[in-house]
């Protein structure tokens, strides 16, 4: 958490954590913690570059089943159907050429899914995108 919250400092970004029950993650402590921010950081990117007037981060942690699941959703307004499915492709960036390389999600599926053994996927919610890891 410390390495998230000064990511969310300016521009001034809520965040909101929730866990229940006590959800355990067995991994690469190091790694997950880069997929964490990664996420978070793209969350701040969309809600800095829309202008969101409340801007808000909710990371999420639970059991499901035999998983432990951590959501991170923002109110950024959600992902462009034309681009959610390519979002986790190498080198996929809708912040152009200066601002991003593309394989942040590329790498956090990577880690999640090759060498974490889960899954990492995204939806968008009401109030913008939801990505949710599995282990």
């Amino acid at each position: 958490m410390s390495l998230l919250k000064g990511s969310l400092q300016s521009p001034r970004i809520g965040i909101e954590i929730d866990v229940q029950g006590d959800p355990v993650i067995h991994g690469y402590p190091n790694e997950f913690a880069q997929v964490l921010l990664n996420i978070v950081i793209n969350a701040k990117d969309i809600l800095a570059e829309r202008g969101i007037a409340v801007p808000k981060v909710v990371i999420s942690a639970f059991r499901d089943g035999s998983s432990a699941v951590v959501t991170v959703a923002d109110n950024g307004g959600g992902i462009p159907e034309e681009f959610i499915g390519k979002i986790f492709d190498p080198y996929f960036t809708t912040k152009g050429p200066q601002l991003g390389t593309g394989i942040g999600l590329f790498m956090s599926k990577s880690i999640i899914e090759r060498n974490m053994g889960g899954r990492l996927m995204v939806r968008n919610t009401a109030d913008g995108a939801e990505f949710r890891i599995e282990v």
